[in-house]
């Protein structure tokens, strides 16, 4: 498996939209400001990411993700590049343009440890070259127990933190 990233866009996009939604000449926005607040300018950051021979399943699993992302996945029909017989397990080239916006939604759900095992292993691969091509960006690119302040929101959680109760539920006593 091979994962890279390629950041396509750059911080003076970012300003320019900034200074745009704002009625300025001139903005002097930074990235990691503008990633912390996840205001819209920073969907003007795209990435480029390349995922070879990654699971099949696990490329479904990233499809799921659909507001602002492209996905161009290889083929498994056997009238194209397949040769019949794959299965979920066959690796497959696994290619997404996409915005920092994006990232930062897909690693709080992938990057939940109740994520398939490789599906986490394949995200921490996307963080690790995104880290590459955008330090400011990679911070941000945590699971969303993280996220949100250290509470679980997932419907079976795995025990880092705490679950949040529904609204209709009492918190559960410590019997410990």
């Amino acid at each position: 498996m091979d994962i890279s990233a390629e950041k396509l866009t750059d911080e003076n996009l970012l300003q320019r939209a900034c200074a745009v939604t704002m009625g300025a000449e001139t903005s002097r926005a930074r990235l990691e400001a503008l990633y912390d607040c996840e205001h819209s300018p920073i969907r003007t950051q795209i990435f480029w990411v390349e995922m070879r021979g990654i699971p099949s399943f696990v490329s479904v699993h990233l499809v799921r993700h659909k507001v602002g992302v492209e996905h161009f996945v290889k083929s498994l029909r056997d009238d194209r590049c397949g040769k019949g017989g794959e299965t979920r397990e066959s690796p497959v080239n696994h290619a997404m343009l996409i915005n920092a916006a994006a990232l930062i939604q897909m690693a709080r759900k992938r990057l939940c440890t109740q994520a398939h095992p490789q599906t986490l292993a394949v995200m921490e691969g996307i963080k690790n070259a995104v880290a590459k091509a955008d330090s400011a960006l990679v911070k941000f690119l945590v699971p969303e127990c993280e996220y949100r302040g250290g509470v679980c929101h997932e419907l079976k959680s795995c025990g880092l933190f705490p679950k949040k109760p529904l609204s209709n539920q009492q918190p559960k006593e410590n019997t410990k």
